[in-house]
């Protein structure tokens, strides 16, 4: 990779300073994530599928001091990851895998996992492929759901965002590979538009009721952030 294709960023007040590339950045919604996740103690075994440059993996190690596992397969991104972990301590900390989740069986043991998270590509190939990293190729929603399913022991969480017009497919998969969904929170643009996200925590063969978050409202109305959105981005960490 060139160095004029990567840029430097800082965040959290400069606790976390990555590399990322044009066609993958860190947005808001993923610190929205973050603090949405669930199930994640200083002991979790925490695996990222789709870790990309390393944006979760890193920041669940800072908050949380856990080991995790980020599964990567692109060679841009695992180039990034690693220059990511080094810049920001995290060695020995955050262990990469270069790895298809398809084949997750090849590198991880079943039911090893107290916790799964992912951002999986966001768009079916039918949609397009203009940006490899937010459309399905050759890997879908159905793969990452089976392959968390295969890495979480019984009572261990998955938590993933996705948007919101794929809730009904998700919660069929998540039915099939027993990750009954108990935590929903929706995200809205604005106060006068409909949600764009979701952000579902489900917990492996533990049934019970969904419970549904009070909405997170991104934007006011003039384009800047909502008190509770800049406060998350000053204190996350």
């Amino acid at each position: 990779m060139k160095e004029s294709d990567k840029r430097k960023i800082s965040f959290f007040r400069g606790k976390i300073h990555l590399f990322q590339i044009k066609d993958y950045r860190v947005s808001v919604d993923l610190v929205i994530f973050l603090s949405k996740l669930r199930g994640i103690k200083s002991k979790s075994r925490v695996v990222d599928l789709g870790a990309g440059f390393g944006f979760l993996s890193i920041v669940i190690f800072k908050k949380y001091g856990c080991n995790v596992i980020a599964v990567e397969r692109d060679s841009q991104m695992i180039s990034l990851l690693k220059e990511n972990l080094k810049l920001n301590r995290a060695q020995g900390k955050v262990s990469v895998i270069e790895a298809d989740i398809r084949k997750i069986g090849e590198f991880l043991n079943r039911a090893e996992f107290d916790v799964v998270v992912m951002n999986p590509p966001f768009y079916p190939s039918c949609f397009g492929t203009d940006n490899t990293y937010r459309f399905e190729k050759d890997t879908t929603l159905k793969d990452f759901i089976a392959s968390a399913s295969y890495l979480l022991r019984d009572g261990g969480y998955l938590n993933l965002i996705i948007p919101s017009f794929r809730l009904y497919e998700l919660f069929i998969l998540l039915d099939k590979y027993n990750l009954p969904p108990r935590f929903l929170s929706l995200l809205y643009p604005t106060i006068h538009k409909p949600a764009k996200l979701a952000v579902v925590s489900a917990v492996k063969n533990v049934k019970g009721p969904l419970h549904l978050d009070r909405a997170v409202i991104v934007n006011t109305t003039d384009g800047g952030y909502t008190k509770e959105v800049a406060d998350l981005l000053e204190s996350l960490l």
